[in-house]
């Protein structure tokens, strides 16, 4: 895929943007700035890497997705540097429940998921950054210490930080799911 991409193949570059966009706009959205459109980002960080990946070497360390999001890390440091402006966030519209049977559980899920990216947005960017990366999008921990230029045992600590964090900051919601034993109210 990398040689047609190289070629300038759009049915490559189909292919690759259906692999790595959703998993980028997620990446955005976690680890990127707390102030950015992150559709407008990941578009972005998308023309960046279809600019880019015809640098990928095969031969190297490196598999084809440690890669793509080391070049994401990067480009997001990168333009955390940037950033000049403050941008407000634009408010968005109401959520419309499903109306389908399980609507709850779906608006349960929902609004966890809302309580989880609201706790990582709370946490000091290092440690959202390398919570992000190892625990929601699976980077090995050595890959990721590269890119930040630290040593691991200072990812491993940041990691234990950001998970202490937000057990502390979920811990309220995370009470309240643990199933009822016989006799408790």
């Amino acid at each position: 895929m990398v040689d047609r991409l190289r070629r300038g193949d759009r049915a490559a570059q189909d292919v690759f943007l259906r692999r790595y966009a959703p998993v980028m706009h997620a990446f955005v959205r976690r680890a990127g700035p707390r102030d950015a459109d992150v559709d407008d980002l990941t578009q972005e960080l998308l023309e960046k890497l279809l600019g880019v990946v015809a640098r990928f070497d095969f031969d190297g360390p490196a598999i084809l997705t440690t890669w793509v999001f080391t070049v994401a890390h990067r480009w997001l440091l990168d333009e955390k540097k940037r950033r000049h402006l403050q941008l407000a966030a634009m408010d968005e519209g109401a959520d419309v429940a499903d109306p389908r049977e399980g609507a709850d559980a779906s608006v349960h899920q929902q609004q966890l998921d809302a309580m989880l990216e609201r706790a990582l947005t709370q946490l000091p960017e290092a440690q959202r950054r390398v919570f992000v990366l190892t625990q929601v999008h699976g980077q090995p921990l050595e890959a990721v210490a590269d890119v930040e230029g630290v040593p691991v045992g200072t990812l491993k600590s940041r990691l234990h930080r950001a998970r202490a964090a937000l057990a502390v900051t979920l811990q309220p919601v995370l009470t309240d799911m643990r199933p009822k034993r016989a006799g408790e109210s």
